[in-house]
């Protein structure tokens, strides 16, 4: 990470501190959550939702959702020190996924 990005994620996370923080990500969670609604909504149903907005939109709102997500989460991490924990999982679920994408392959082939 940025150092100078984490030295204001530190900050922001210290000043409002652990409860107002995982309240904060359980906030952005569900907006990136509906974001990602969104956007499957236009890819798969081709409709707006009344919205007006088209894919192009959508995609630039959930990357905007997303970011928030990945800033709050950051701060939780560090706020919890949770640096080698949340490392040890990312490469396990990533590890995981490897393994089930394989395992899908030799069934396709069979």
């Amino acid at each position: 990470m940025n150092a100078k990005r984490a030295a204001k994620l530190m900050r922001i996370a210290r000043y409002y501190g652990e409860e107002k923080q995982v309240c904060k990500l359980i906030e952005e969670l569900g907006e990136a959550v509906s974001a990602a609604s969104d956007v499957l909504m236009r890819m798969t149903f081709r409709e707006d939702g009344g919205k007006g907005t088209d894919l192009q939109d959508r995609l630039e709102h959930l990357a905007a959702e997303l970011a928030d997500v990945q800033n709050v989460a950051e701060q939780v991490v560090y706020l919890f020190g949770l640096e080698l924990d949340f490392k040890v999982a990312r490469q396990a679920g990533i590890d995981k996924t490897i393994k089930r994408i394989e395992e899908e392959q030799k069934c396709d082939t069979n």
